[in-house]
């Protein structure tokens, strides 16, 4: 178990060296300075999970309302830059769980019913 633990924290330290993690980070800590548009992001980014995650029949809608809504964080390059980083760097981790997923073979056929 011990090689494990040294494993991952291995892995945890390349992650932590990558382009895409470094960015997300430095883009965070600008948000962060502006109070109120770090606010403004939180909220699109807990408001844009919750559509995602909804499985009603005006998803399309829902999702268009969304984007009016919060339309100036599109018009706010900083506020744009960090999503675009975010998105980058969440779609770096989701590939590191397919492969470990995939590498380990865990069963997750469950997960598509």
């Amino acid at each position: 178990m011990e090689e494990t633990k040294v494993l991952m924290d291995q892995m945890v330290q390349r992650i932590k060296s990558t382009k895409e993690f470094n960015q997300y980070q430095n883009l965070l800590r600008r948000v962060k300075e502006q109070p109120e548009l770090y606010r403004r992001i939180g909220e699109y980014r807990r408001r844009s999970l919750a559509v995602q995650m909804w499985s009603g029949e005006d998803f399309i809608a829902e999702n268009n309302n969304l984007q009016k809504e919060f339309g100036d964080l599109q018009s706010n390059g900083l506020a744009w830059e960090f999503l675009a980083a975010e998105h980058q760097y969440c779609g770096l981790i989701k590939q590191l769980q397919n492969q470990f997923l995939e590498g380990v073979q865990i069963d997750t056929s469950f997960l598509e019913e």
